[in-house]
């Protein structure tokens, strides 16, 4: 059943109030899992709410309180999350890495000790807005066999770029490197559905479509070698660079809350105005893209979307219509509203 927006924000909101975070932190965090839940990205949305809190309840994840962030050079910060909520820790680093940027031209940051971030195109989403070109990636649980091979030795590594445009919204590129997110994993065990053949082999290297194996398994990258070069980068700028845990060695984090995660993360922007004016650069974006909406379609395709294009009308349709919550997430709100208690809001008759 769908709910609207604002309801669920102010839910989550007050959970996280209780739960310890700062009322303006606890806007940015349910902030960034409503976008993705708007954007049809629900691996990454409020469905997470019970396990962000349980870390926070076992100690494993604090408030984001004391985040240290090391400015080592005009366009460099060094950021020690304190294992902060992932969210309000890559909301703030990028802030400042916008703030450097318009002074330096560009700015980017390393992140150690980090939590699960969320929506990673949330925060080069924040930069596009200031004209900004900006990418985030970061590395998780190694789940994924290298390309060739069958054993869990890189982690799932989304890359997220966001470049301004004029008439169009911004270019918007949120990948996995593997075929499919972990987190599509865990929604279709959550909610006993299959996944489709290719995502996953099973702990004997065969190929399957029944969640509890692959959860078991590993997964794939997509593009073969070419998702794996791309997977193995963005491990060495998350890991090597910023002097996180190493894919391998990096806990589950929403199946062992009791045990420390340090996820590296690393971001940052580049100021379009160092190089040309911003509103020619959107320009020239906009004559992309209008070359590309009038390329003809291929058979059975309906045209050509620029990135982040159909999230955006999703995002516009969910504020008109509401958000979807399973009978799973609202057994977990259910949940949290007991044990914060927080009036439940999501009763339907």
């Amino acid at each position: 059943m769908k709910y609207p927006v604002n309801l669920i924000r102010e839910f989550c909101e007050q959970i996280w109030e209780r739960a310890g975070l700062l009322p303006d932190d606890a806007k940015i965090c349910v902030d960034v899992l409503l976008a993705a839940d708007m954007r049809g990205q629900r691996t990454h949305g409020v469905t997470h709410m019970r396990d962000y809190c349980l870390r926070m309840r076992a100690g494993t994840m604090t408030n984001a309180a004391k985040v240290k962030m090391e400015q080592t050079s005009p366009t460099s910060f060094v950021v020690d999350a304190e294992h902060g909520v992932g969210s309000v820790v890559a909301y703030k680093v990028m802030k400042e890495c916008i703030r450097q940027a318009k002074i330096s031209g560009a700015c980017f940051a390393s992140i150690h000790n980090g939590s699960h971030y969320g929506l990673g195109a949330y925060y080069p989403m924040l930069a596009a807005k200031d004209n900004m070109i900006a990418i985030s990636v970061c590395n998780t649980k190694a789940l994924v066999a290298p390309y060739g091979g069958a054993d869990a030795l890189l982690g799932t590594n989304p890359i997220s770029i966001a470049v301004p445009a004029k008439k169009y919204p911004p270019l918007v590129l949120d990948i996995a490197t593997s075929i499919a997110a972990k987190g599509a994993i865990s929604i279709a065990l959550k909610e006993g559905r299959s996944i489709p053949e290719g995502w996953a082999l099973d702990r004997d290297g065969n190929s399957t479509t029944d969640p509890r194996l692959a959860d078991n398994g590993v997964l794939l990258p997509f593009g073969m070698h070419k998702g794996y070069g791309l997977m193995l980068v963005v491990s060495l700028l998350s890991y090597a660079l910023s002097g996180s845990m190493i894919d391998t060695d990096l806990p589950k984090f929403f199946d062992l809350p009791e045990v420390v995660s340090d996820t590296g993360q690393f971001m940052g922007c580049i100021s379009i105005e160092k190089y040309c004016d911003p509103e020619e650069f959107k320009v020239r974006v906009d004559r992309m893209f209008d070359m590309l909406k009038v390329c003809r379609p291929s058979a059975g395709s309906n045209g050509v979307m620029i990135p982040g294009e159909i999230e955006e009308e999703r995002t516009r349709k969910a504020m008109d219509e509401g958000i979807d919550l399973s009978d799973a997430t609202l057994e977990d709100m259910k949940e949290l509203a007991e044990m914060y208690g927080v009036k439940y809001v999501f009763d339907h008759g």
